[in-house]
Parts: structure tokens; C-alpha cells; sequence
């Protein structure tokens, strides 16, 4: 299966719960709009800016590795980490201009 940005899950997008939604924290900079985390698979979470794709967090086990890119399959993976925040903010450091 090829996730792509516009794509849709099969019966609807599923959302998370408010409890696994994932956005930076507030001491970032107000200036740049924060990233949201939605789960698009069981192991597959894809990250957004303004309606934007700018990865995708792939788990692994007990590990969240961040991909970087707007199509799932032909993105690159630029780091691995405990927590479902850090690899988010992995990619908002990776995706600032």
C-alpha cells in the first residue's frame, strides 16, 4: 500500500483521540505553525504542517522512526527515537526553512 499525502484510508480518515494527537510544544517558535501527528495505520503515523505532508513516523517495536518526505514509500528516514514527540520533532527540525 502507497500512502500519499491526499490519500484516504479506506471507510474515512481515522483521527487519534486528543490524547495521542501530537503537537510541539508551545516554546517553539509562534511564528511557525505547529505539526499534528494522525494515525493513518496500526503502525503509521503521518505528519502534518498546514494541511501539508512532511512525513511520515513509522514504529518499529518499541521505536518511532522519523521519515521525511510526502510520499510514505519514497521517504527517507532521518532518525530513530523512544517517543512519539521526539521523532515530530525531529521532523519540525528537519522540515524548518
Amino acid at each position: 500500500m502507497t500512502l500519499t499525502a491526499d490519500r484516504r484510508v479506506r471507510g474515512g480518515t481515522r483521527v487519534l483521540p486528543a490524547e495521542r494527537t501530537v503537537q510541539l510544544p508551545a516554546e517553539r517558535p509562534a511564528a511557525r505553525p505547529g505539526l499534528i501527528a494522525t494515525q493513518v495505520l496500526p503502525d503509521v503515523y503521518r505528519v502534518q504542517r498546514d494541511e501539508v505532508c512532511v512525513g511520515y513516523i513509522q514504529l518499529a517495536g518499541r521505536v518511532y522512526v522519523s521519515l521525511q518526505g510526502a510520499v510514505y514509500n519514497t521517504s527517507v528516514e532521518i532518525g530513530q527515537h523512544l517517543d512519539l514527540d521526539s521523532a515530530v520533532g525531529c521532523l519540525a527540525a528537519a522540515t524548518e526553512s
